[in-house]
């Protein structure tokens, strides 16, 4: 995230002037036990990107984010997340437009009725464009490890550890930190914040469980 976005900022700013662990060594992945976490849901919300230590001052870049999980079994499941940015950089007002999809499988594992567990890999593709000047398109991979925690009854919290390696670009690894908060069997607020040295991306919207 980091290194695609922040470089696309730097063009832009030119044309105006499982390191988390589950220790699965007794329980293993073949049956998964009953959670009270729920694993199925579509989530649609705001999101805003922050660029740092590229010029005086931060880039802020706001737009959408939608993300779903689907399990397929006990432990296997579908993930999927996207989001679409932009914002104006520089004295010149020179539009930047960011987005990255990525869509892959993931393993979960209850821990405990209110712990999972889990890991992730998948495809990613990442869309940079200083608007009528220049576009960069990546592909690559990603992949992730962490826990989620129904901490009440209503209140989930969950951290990840994040890796991305895209062609052109440099490997990059980040934070995923998140809250949900249940406000009625199908529906639940959330908010989302990812983050390394250089970069963020926090989001906050609704997603709907089914």
């Amino acid at each position: 995230m980091k290194s695609i976005i922040a470089g696309l900022a730097l063009t832009a700013l030119g044309c105006s002037a499982f390191t988390v662990k589950a220790n699965t060594s007794n329980i293993g992945w073949k049956q998964a036990a009953k959670s009270d976490i729920n694993w199925n849901y579509v989530g649609a919300g705001y999101a805003k990107a922050t660029i740092k230590n590229i010029g005086p001052d931060d880039i802020d870049l706001d737009g959408y984010q939608l993300n779903a999980r689907y399990l397929l079994s006990d432990n296997l499941y579908l993930h999927a997340s996207y989001y679409d940015v932009s914002g104006d950089v520089g004295v010149a007002d020179i539009e930047l437009e960011a987005s990255e999809l990525v869509v892959g499988l993931g393993l979960r594992q209850a821990v405990a009725k209110n712990i999972d567990s889990f890991i992730e890999a998948g495809y990613v593709r990442s869309e940079m464009e200083v608007v009528s000047f220049e576009k960069r398109t990546f592909n690559g991979f990603q992949a992730s490890a962490g826990f989620r925690y129904l901490v009440i009854q209503d209140l989930e919290l969950s951290a990840a550890l994040r890796y991305n390696d895209s062609s052109g670009s440099d490997s990059s690894t980040f934070g995923d930190i998140s809250a949900r908060y249940r406000v009625t069997p199908m529906i639940d607020l959330y908010i989302n914040y990812q983050f390394d040295s250089d970069a963020s991306l926090l989001g906050t919207g609704i997603a709907l469980n089914f």
